[in-house]
C-alpha cells in the first residue's frame, strides 16, 4: 500500500472493512498482513477468508 497516499487509503479501507476502528486502521500503516490479520479478528474470519477479502481490494489500491 502506498504510504505517500496513506490518508486517502485510510478512508477506503474504512469504506470497505467498515468494522475496523480508527485505531485498527492506524496499526496497519500501509502492511498488507497486518491489514488481513486486523480483518481477520476482526470480523472472525479464517485466514484464507481474510486473505480473499484483503488482496484484492489491496490490489486495487496501487
Amino acid at each position: 500500500m502506498n504510504n505517500e497516499k496513506w490518508p486517502e487509503v485510510k478512508l477506503k479501507i474504512k469504506e470497505k472493512f467498515s468494522k475496523l476502528s480508527d485505531r485498527d486502521i492506524d496499526g496497519v500503516k500501509g502492511s498488507i498482513d497486518k491489514l488481513t490479520s486486523k480483518v481477520e479478528n476482526v470480523y472472525h474470519y479464517t485466514k484464507g477468508k481474510a486473505q480473499t477479502e484483503c488482496k484484492p481490494f489491496t490490489a486495487s489500491l496501487s
